[in-house]
């Protein structure tokens, strides 16, 4: 890979884990101030569409606070930091499918959303395994611990 499509593939790295990291601090700090304690809850109830029932469903779950807002966060450190890359892009995936499925249709689009596009870049940064572009996954792969059980690999990267 070229010089110029490393500090790319970082560049998106960076920037995809900042939104993360910010949709998940910014709940998780709720939890700690004054301010009232970030909830799903307005959200899920007004989810209408075909799925509509799932998701209003999860609404006052406490568990599914707690999931998403230290989720996203966690996320977001996994892809900054490249640590277990491709295990924090596949649940950024998930998070981000399942935020798309709550709002389907898309309101502004037919299809493609800025879930979907996220999806994409995940997908991306995995298959060219950015976690090891200046990343802790490169370290983490010379682990004694990793050389003895090689399938782990497939979380690193």
């Amino acid at each position: 890979m070229s010089s110029r499509q490393t500090k790319t593939l970082f560049f998106l790295r960076i920037v995809i884990a900042w939104i993360f990291i910010y949709a998940g601090y910014a709940k998780v700090i709720t939890y700690f101030t004054d301010a009232p304690d970030w909830s799903a809850t307005s959200f899920l109830t007004h989810v209408s569409g075909p799925f509509a029932q799932t998701f209003n469903s999860l609404a006052s779950n406490k568990m599914i606070d707690y999931l998403n807002a230290y989720g996203a966060l966690a996320i977001g450190l996994g892809l900054l930091t490249g640590t277990l890359f491709r295990a924090a892009a596949f649940f950024g995936c998930l998070l981000m499918g399942l935020y798309w499925l709550a709002g389907f249709p898309p309101e502004h689009s037919l299809l493609i959303d800025e879930h979907i596009v996220y999806i994409s870049v995940l997908l991306v940064l995995s298959v060219f395994a950015a976690g090891r572009t200046w990343g802790l996954d490169t370290w983490i792969e010379k682990l004694e611990f990793i050389k003895k059980y090689p399938g782990l690999r497939r979380f690193l990267g």
